[in-house]
């Protein structure tokens, strides 16, 4: 009868430790520790294209504008996204960049983020964290992504775009959701992407394009006006223009693959009102991941999502099914009686 009492109590501990063990894993493991933003994160991703147009910085600066801009150049960016500290739920998140045409660097950019690890949201941080002041998001989707228009960050411009949801689609074998983003001519004030772009031309190269060069009539006689106002050398500003796709993998966050077709144009501002006039294209490229990147992506999302089945579901199913056999087998061990006692019947 001890024996029996024993194995009933042990059966019932045990039976309910598995049971609570599963809604840890579920309600608590899952959510907290494991749908969230690794600490470890260093992704890095290839992309491949072409400028159909790229301004020739040294041209530029020998006065030679219209003879700068290049045709048809291979283009290759390679993008590092990595985790670079974690304070709790928050992660400083480096966006490195470097762009190269015909292998030559043309642009390299690192802007830095405080992010939510769970929703890729810019977060509160340390005091000694530097970090861009972006809003929406900035380096990938949320975990558990939504079919519905998120805020994007542009930060060549330092402003914000919506990321339309428009379609599901599969991706290298992984079910994504397909986001567009379409940003119209908007002023480039991003440091780091300035440096890379010829900040002043001299003005006799610009008169000579206000008389011969292929710009319209109207924005040459505008031109013509505002050149003895503009100072000698001319200061250049830029405008990006751009339409991007992106594929998803939803439970992950995860960016299968990104299709960029962007356009940068050179001009000059108005003193007075500070109206932009558009002279000539400085970059017109058409990228997008390469098969190598696309697969590296794919086979992240399919352990992620591995392993939130794994511990979120999976696991705990098991552990709440052993929990409640063991403790149902507890209870009908109490209702046993030793062989040869009497019945309450036979007793009476």
């Amino acid at each position: 009868m001890r024996t029996n009492m024993l194995l009933r109590g042990v059966g019932i501990v045990v039976g309910l430790v598995l049971i609570a063990g599963a809604f840890v894993l579920a309600f608590v493991i899952t959510p907290n520790y494991l749908v969230r933003l690794p600490d470890d994160t260093d992704a890095k991703r290839s992309y491949t294209g072409s400028f159909r147009t790229l301004l020739d910085a040294q041209e530029v600066a020998k006065g030679n504008l219209v003879t700068a801009v290049k045709r048809d150049v291979p283009l290759a960016v390679e993008r590092t996204v990595k985790v670079e500290k974690t304070s709790g739920d928050t992660a400083l998140v480096s966006d490195s960049r470097t762009t190269t045409a015909a292998g030559n660097p043309v642009e390299r950019t690192d802007w830095k983020y405080a992010v939510d690890r769970k929703t890729l949201q810019p977060a509160g941080h340390p005091a000694n964290w530097t970090v861009v002041d972006a809003k929406g998001l900035t380096v990938s989707w949320p975990f558990g992504a939504k079919k519905k228009t998120y805020t994007g960050w542009r930060p060549e411009t330092g402003t914000t775009t919506p990321l339309t949801y428009v379609r599901t689609e599969s991706k290298s074998g992984v079910d994504t959701y397909v986001y567009e983003a379409h940003l119209p001519a908007t002023r480039i004030t991003d440091s780091q992407v300035l440096a890379g772009l010829p900040p002043a031309v001299p003005q006799a190269t610009l008169a000579s394009a206000a008389r011969l060069g292929p710009l319209p009539p109207a924005t040459k006689q505008q031109l013509a006006a505002l050149l003895p106002t503009l100072g000698n050398p001319v200061p250049l500003s830029y405008t990006l223009e751009s339409a991007d796709t992106f594929w998803i993998e939803p439970e992950t966050g995860i960016v299968i693959d990104t299709k960029r077709s962007q356009q940068r144009v050179a001009g000059v501002v108005a003193p007075g009102n500070g109206a932009f006039l558009p002279l000539l294209p400085v970059s017109d490229v058409v990228y997008q991941q390469t098969p190598g990147s696309v697969k590296a992506a794919a086979d992240d999302a399919e352990d992620g999502h591995d392993a939130i089945m794994l511990v979120g579901t999976i696991l705990p199913i098991v552990a709440g099914v052993v929990g409640a056999l063991l403790v149902a087998a507890a209870l009908l061990i109490r209702r046993r009686r030793p062989r040869g006692t009497p019945t309450p019947a036979a007793d009476a």
